[in-house]
């Protein structure tokens, strides 16, 4: 309900923050966890909010959208790539020590080459080696972002999600 005594705003408001799927919610969430031994200084799931905050249609006007939005997402994996930063010691452990049950080889080499391609962008396609910066398109992105979330939900997967998956499906079969 609006209180038609008071007149409307002057000059611009702030948008208001992204809404995330409930699947956003989950991986937020599991980034957090996977950071939270570490004390690192900004939460991840806030560096994700900024990504797709970043992409909203109502931003995309912003000629830098593309390399603001693929930081935030490059950052969350920095800290467990970057040789730089020394809070993290052991660098692929970290996901042995999350509990994930996806640490092979095949795993690794996805977020890696999903880490590469966020370096890239991040640096306006100034490092590249594979990536054409002036030709990528939001919808590109948009392809990026959601492999993003898919390779770091498979990647965060422990074993009681397992578990819980062949409960759910146990329960499915038995009704």
């Amino acid at each position: 309900m609006t209180d038609e005594s008071l007149p409307p705003p002057i000059g611009v408001t702030p948008l208001p923050p992204p809404s995330l799927s409930p699947e956003q919610q989950d991986l937020c969430r599991r980034l957090d966890n996977w950071h939270e031994p570490y004390e690192l200084q900004v939460k991840p799931s806030k560096m994700f909010e900024g990504a797709i905050f970043a992409i909203r249609a109502e931003c995309q006007s912003n000629p830098d959208l593309i390399a603001q939005a693929a930081h935030s997402l490059r950052e969350i994996l920095y800290p467990f790539w970057s040789d730089q930063v020394e809070t993290v010691p052991n660098k692929r452990e970290s996901l042995k020590e999350y509990g994930s049950v996806h640490m092979d080889k095949a795993f690794i080499d996805k977020v890696g080459r999903v880490y590469g391609q966020l370096c890239d962008l991040a640096h306006h396609g100034s490092t590249s080696t594979n990536l054409d910066y002036s030709s990528f398109t939001i919808s590109d992105f948009e392809r990026l972002l959601a492999e993003f979330q898919r390779v770091m939900r498979d990647i965060l997967k422990r074993q009681t999600d397992i578990h819980d998956e062949i409960d759910q499906f146990l329960s499915g079969v038995s009704t």
